[in-house]
């Protein structure tokens, strides 16, 4: 094979990766989903080899699992996972309020595209869809990944995205309650308004506990009911 081959090869296999990352993100493809090789192949209208590369890909951002007889099949997430995920999440996302405000990055740009991002997220958190509900979710982690950003270390940046993406997959197989978001980010905003990365620190954890907490209960009650292994 050509040089030239790999390249349209490896571009055709992040092109399927983005794709069915967005179906799984989007809830097109819920937890427990098996994701058959030569099924996605014959829907993409494509070979297997790009299908399998971008399963590869998957499977490293957490959002698969694999070593199935019958192929991969889309994570569904045990407690034990969830209490994990919020763990990691945190751990980062407070040290990064700490190192936005140490260096500077508190500022008016930032609570502006904050601000933003929060009435774009509110409009859908009214609504019952699960467009709505997917396309709060990615409001909810753009909020999150900017905080995150602020601290300027793209490594920490790219491994709490895909925490992030982890944690929505999570939410949209559990169907969890995402209603005391905005209240709790709106907290968060006007604590990063206030000058404050005490008050910031103590609304951000008390959200991402709250949070971490309900989505607890849920995989508890999909594990009880036989939904979750």
């Amino acid at each position: 094979m050509d040089a030239m081959s790999n390249v349209i090869r490896a571009t055709l296999s992040e092109q399927v990766h983005q794709e069915l990352r967005a179906r799984i993100l989007g809830g097109q493809l819920p937890g427990g989903h098996r994701l058959l090789p030569e099924e996605l192949a014959n829907d993409l209208a494509i070979s297997q080899t790009p299908v399998k590369e971008a399963l590869l890909k998957l499977e490293a951002d957490g959002l698969v699992v694999s070593g199935l007889r019958k192929g991969a099949m889309v994570r569904r997430f045990t407690a034990k996972d969830v209490e994990e995920l919020y763990e990691a999440r945190i751990f980062v996302e407070l040290a990064s309020i700490d190192a936005a405000f140490a260096r500077g990055a508190v500022t008016p740009k930032l609570l502006d595209a904050l601000s933003e991002n929060l009435e774009r997220h509110a409009y859908h958190l009214g609504r019952d869809t699960l467009e709505d509900l997917t396309t709060a979710l990615a409001y909810d982690r753009e909020f999150h990944h900017r905080l995150v950003a602020a601290r300027d270390n793209a490594v920490i940046a790219g491994w709490h995205e895909r925490i992030l993406a982890q944690t929505h997959t999570a939410y949209i197989y559990l169907v969890s309650d995402t209603r005391p978001v905005y209240g709790e980010h709106r907290d968060i905003l006007d604590a990063l308004r206030a000058g404050s990365v005490t008050e910031a620190r103590d609304a951000l954890e008390r959200h991402l506990r709250r949070s971490g907490q309900n989505l607890l209960d849920n995989v508890r009650r999909a594990q009880a009911g036989g939904d979750v292994p």
